[in-house]
């Protein structure tokens, strides 16, 4: 299959590498950046010329719908706030009957039932599973494993920067320290705000309820609370009690409708959660036929984004007629 990648960013690299490495049967033929120039070529890119690069030889992408693609996978920056320009691209990319990988969170959480019908309608697959928590299997984990169970609650730790934060302040960090800590890391970002604030687990909690509960929630229905220094200093009482604060996303469903909220929750130590420190991150789901479902994905880094790519990948290669 042939793919276009929109971005070529950490992670974009990130995924050109590993397609080098596993000889995937992909062939990429178009790649396109904002202030790096693009590249297409039908016949396929030396993705490893390409690495070693900084700029590409063309100054602009040519519209979605003209390039030599199958699939397009969408790896932009982001505007967290409108979902652009990603909601665009993968917008385009359906309407021209391309299938769409997307690591953006902004599309799915903004206008997931849209899109989701626009590619029923064009006979394509969407798919997202990096859009969450880097390669932590839950869109994947429902098709295959519980395609027939009722999913009536998620609580989680998707905030891998803000998880970081307590579980260095249960050890006795001061909470700026451990903030800087992980900016040094390259985890989080020179303004935390998006993090700290819910701003993205919002966003991460009103796709978990709309893929997997059915919801038709936006990000701003959910109820956030600042993960802070007073966060912190909570974290490290609870340590010295055996438990931890986490910062939890819960949904569930009550008689209203599904109800989602984020921030610093104190878990004990028989909680499933309670042992996902650092950067690792989590997802418990109750279900009514399956019970409960804990899955967990221990310190990850960019290739585990690019590894989710590629499943969604596999698995759109193994559906496409031969």
């Amino acid at each position: 299959m042939r793919i276009a990648l929109l971005g070529f960013g950490s992670v974009g690299r990130a995924l050109a590498r590993m397609l080098v490495r596993t000889r995937a049967a992909f062939t990429v033929t178009a790649i396109g950046t904002k202030r790096h120039g693009a590249v297409v070529d039908a016949r396929g890119i030396d993705l490893a010329t390409v690495l070693a690069r900084t700029d590409l030889p063309l100054r602009a992408l040519p519209p979605i719908r003209d390039l030599p693609a199958d699939v397009l996978v969408e790896v932009t920056t982001l505007d967290p706030a409108a979902g652009e320009p990603a909601l665009t691209h993968v917008r385009e990319a359906l309407d021209a009957g391309m299938h769409v990988v997307t690591a953006n969170k902004g599309p799915i959480a903004r206008a997931y039932r849209e899109l989701e019908a626009l590619a029923r309608e064009r006979g394509v697959l969407l798919r997202f599973e990096a859009t969450l928590a880097d390669c932590l299997p839950v869109f994947t984990l429902r098709r295959a494993a519980l395609p027939l169970a009722e999913i009536r609650a998620i609580r989680g730790i998707v905030s891998s920067t803000c998880n970081h934060v307590l579980s260095r302040c249960a050890e006795g960090a001061r909470f700026d320290d451990a903030l800087a800590e992980a900016q040094r890391l390259g985890i989080a970002e020179a303004d935390p705000r998006n993090d700290l604030e819910g701003h993205d687990a919002a966003a991460k909690a009103a796709i978990l309820a709309n893929v997997l509960m059915d919801a038709d929630i936006r990000p701003e229905d959910v109820t956030r609370r600042t993960i802070d220094a007073a966060a912190g200093e909570a974290a490290a009482a609870a340590a010295r009690s055996g438990a931890r604060v986490r910062p939890l996303i819960a949904i569930a469903r009550d008689g209203a409708g599904v109800t989602a909220s984020f921030g610093p929750e104190r878990v004990e130590p028989l909680d499933p959660l309670h042992a996902v420190d650092g950067f690792s991150m989590g997802l418990v789901l109750d279900t009514d036929l399956a019970g409960r479902v804990v899955v967990q994905l221990h310190d990850p880094h960019v290739d585990q984004v690019a590894y989710a790519i590629l499943t969604d990948l596999l698995e759109i290669g193994a559906a496409a007629p031969a």
